[in-house]
């Protein structure tokens, strides 16, 4: 019988090849769009590949779906979160993308007391104006040249922000039927604008590249992580998955050699520091882990 010591340095490693390999999806996307492929279509057959993928680890952890219309409703701002991510991600610089994403955990305390009835604190409040100063810098300093791509990067964190409250109504499905069933939704709802856009399945290179993406950047992630998640606090495996909005930029400046901006260098460390925080102090951050993209 491993030890706990031994248990828990298994669980980093799951957690943080897990973060690695959730950290490709801005060089998988930048790829997918050089080769001719829509935002849209993107996130569809992301989507589609990862359920297959997921579906026997889905229904070997298969329970009666508690919630419904709350799981529902999980689903959609799912949908709305991966689409909105891809989109900018194909738009702006991949840093961007992912460092407006990691404002989800600051919009929680403005939407937790309309949905789960939860009052912020002090601290958190002090995070949440953080990061939104963080948020004002990128935008003051790159809106001119990229207002688009930083509206909708920004409007991917909050819906995240939404989906993460939205999972507490959820808690007691498993994650991994949990992201099974995300997948399911979001590939299918996606997929009629995906054809209506490109009027073409995935071709060629098109093909890998969708295969890679849906299987080794977002389904098997997601088994590493349940694995490893039960051998560590949720505090650490926030902070651990933080080093996917880190290695997310390294892998495309890599392959295409684009630089992140200065101001999404600074508020971005502003941002994943209020993150970790909040993590620290055992709230916000939590719930993030748990449905990372």
């Amino acid at each position: 019988m491993p030890s706990a010591p031994a248990d828990a340095r298994r669980g980093v490693i799951l957690l943080l090849l897990a973060a690695a390999l959730w950290s490709t999806n801005g060089v998988l996307i930048k790829l997918l769009h050089d080769h001719g492929m829509h935002g849209a279509g993107i996130a569809s057959y992301r989507s589609l590949v990862a359920a297959a993928f997921l579906a026997p680890f889905a229904f070997a952890r298969w329970r009666r779906v508690a919630h419904p219309g709350w799981t529902l409703a999980a689903v959609l701002f799912f949908t709305a979160m991966s689409a909105t991510f891809v989109i900018a991600t194909t738009l702006t610089t991949a840093a961007n993308a992912i460092i407006l994403q990691y404002t989800a955990p600051a919009w929680v305390f403005v939407f937790s007391p309309w949905i789960n009835r939860e009052r912020a604190t002090a601290p958190q409040w002090a995070a949440f104006v953080a990061s939104m100063l963080a948020i004002a810098l990128i935008f003051a300093a790159q809106y001119g040249s990229d207002r688009l791509g930083l509206t909708i990067g920004l409007a991917s964190g909050l819906v995240f922000g939404v989906q993460i409250v939205l999972f507490r109504k959820v808690r007691a499905l498993d994650p991994v039927v949990f992201i099974f069933l995300c997948c399911v939704g979001s590939g299918v709802l996606l997929l009629p604008v995906a054809l209506m856009i490109e009027k073409q399945l995935p071709t060629g290179a098109q093909v890998g590249l969708v295969a890679l993406a849906g299987i080794v950047q977002f389904g098997l992630p997601y088994v590493l992580y349940a694995s490893g998640n039960r051998h560590v606090s949720a505090q650490s495996a926030v902070l651990i998955v933080m080093i996917e909005p880190v290695l997310n930029p390294l892998w495309v400046y890599f392959a295409r050699g684009e630089v992140p901006h200065w101001s999404t260098i600074a508020g971005g460390c502003v941002i994943l520091l209020s993150v970790g925080y909040l993590s620290v102090r055992g709230s916000g951050g939590n719930e993030q882990a748990e449905v990372m993209l």
